[in-house]
């Protein structure tokens, strides 16, 4: 055989079959979309804001402010003077913290324009629980009577206005043994734009809640005029635009007072992840590019990405829904003349325990 047949033979043997071929552009192919999907979320997490020196001002222990209410409903309870409450020494010094669960405390506030941090008006504790594969929704009521770290005993929501996210979660740690693993405060207009993206959410009002929404009785203090282009909503399932959905969450005028709050707050937001399961790529895509534009985080992008990640990979089954103080977990008290509920330690963090 003669040196060019020879070099032929090599030459050939060296070619890359067919089959390699297609698999080696498929691989090229593949890793080129999965950058680009890495890219587009590292881009998009990157615009959500994050907490900067004003979010994290500190108000002074002597500057501290109480939230003092001019009128008493007839359930406010025994007025007493705040050295009366006594806090449990012997509580356990073990949080509620472990590699199967994520907790994101998700923080609403009625912040005008212009104004600085105020109480917050929604905390609601998202747990993503890798065990059982459920998100877990619990609703930490504004009025809870709480001890707030180098601060007097004050409402919870007092807690962030004077120290931010670092301070609420320290409160939720020492008064409930829960660790709190970052924190989301989410814009009220973005809630609604967020809202309206997917097509509005489907929510079971009672006639009341209806009446209240498009202002047909005026034996409720109502936040708005009356809305006669609404009179469509009744009682049953109906489907809320996001200026309909908010004044929904937000509506303290029917039934117990912050207690059916945080119960429609958890509804509202239950509805949109059903609605959202259910919607495009397209529109999936829209909602969360719409939707960063309204978050402030203390978490980092990379964080923030595992938290999607975890949602996304451990196949939700369920979204279940709680409240601190839960029934029979509470007193109520009027104390520095703020209507508030003296919790149950103990039971709360027991309560948070076996179910979250």
């Amino acid at each position: 055989m003669s040196g060019n047949d020879k070099k032929a033979e090599k030459q050939e043997k060296k070619k890359m079959p067919v089959w390699g071929k297609i698999l080696l552009i498929f691989l090229v192919v593949i890793l080129a979309a999965i950058g680009t999907v890495a890219g587009y979320a590292w881009y998009t997490v990157g615009r959500i804001t994050q907490v900067n020196d004003t979010d994290q001002t500190i108000v002074a222990p002597e500057d501290e402010t109480f939230e003092t209410d001019d009128e008493l409903s007839a359930e406010a309870g025994t007025e007493f003077p705040p050295e009366a409450v006594q806090w449990p020494q012997d509580l356990p010094d073990q949080t509620l913290q472990n590699k199967d669960l994520v907790n994101i405390m998700l923080i609403g506030q009625d912040r005008r324009e212009g104004e600085g941090r105020q109480r917050s008006d929604t905390m609601i504790l998202v747990t993503l629980n890798k065990a059982d594969k459920t998100i877990k929704l619990t609703s930490f009521m504004r009025d809870l009577y709480v001890q707030i770290p180098g601060y007097s005993d004050n409402r919870m929501n007092a807690a962030y206005q004077f120290g931010g996210m670092e301070l609420l979660d320290q409160v939720v740690e020492k008064n409930f043994g829960v660790h709190v693993d970052g924190n989301v405060e989410v814009d009220f207009d973005g809630f609604k734009k967020c809202i309206d993206l997917v097509g509005g959410v489907e929510v079971k009002l009672s006639q009341a809640e209806a009446d209240y929404l498009c202002g047909r009785k005026r034996d409720v203090i109502y936040p708005q005029a009356r809305r006669e282009e609404w009179d469509y909503l009744t009682e049953g399932v109906n489907t809320l635009n996001g200026e309909q959905a908010l004044l929904h969450a937000r509506n303290r005028s029917i039934g117990h007072s912050d207690y059916e709050r945080t119960e429609r707050q958890r509804e509202v937001l239950q509805a949109l992840f059903e609605k959202a399961k259910k919607s495009s790529i397209p529109t999936i895509l829209s909602l969360v590019n719409e939707g960063v534009n309204y978050m402030t985080t203390d978490m980092s992008r990379g964080d923030i990405l595992g938290c999607v990640s975890t949602a996304f990979t451990m196949g939700i089954s369920q979204v279940e829904s709680y409240r601190i103080p839960q029934d029979g977990a509470y007193t109520p008290a009027v104390i520095r003349r703020m209507q508030v509920l003296v919790p149950d330690l103990d039971k709360c963090r027991s309560y948070l325990r076996e179910n979250l």
